[in-house]
C-alpha cells in the first residue's frame, strides 16, 4: 500500500479556500435561508476536509490505471 506524501501548505491553502467559500455563501444567504455564518459548521469543514482529501489521495495512489 502506498501513502502519498502530502504537502501541508497545499492542504492548508485548499482548506482555507473551501472554508472561505462556504463562509461567503453562508453570509450572503445563498447556502442557507438565514444570513449569517455558522462557525461550528466551518470548524467541522476545516477539520474534515483535509482528512477526506488525504484519504481520497491514498485511494487514488493505490488504484491501478485500469485496462490500458
Amino acid at each position: 500500500m502506498r501513502f502519498p506524501a502530502p504537502d501541508p501548505s497545499e492542504y492548508a491553502r485548499n482548506t482555507a479556500v473551501v472554508v472561505a467559500t462556504i463562509a461567503t455563501l453562508q453570509y450572503t444567504g445563498l447556502l442557507t435561508d438565514r444570513g449569517g455564518i455558522d462557525p461550528a459548521f466551518l470548524v467541522v469543514v476545516a477539520v474534515t476536509y483535509p482528512v477526506f482529501t488525504y484519504l481520497i489521495n491514498v485511494i487514488v495512489a493505490n488504484v491501478g490505471r485500469g485496462a490500458e
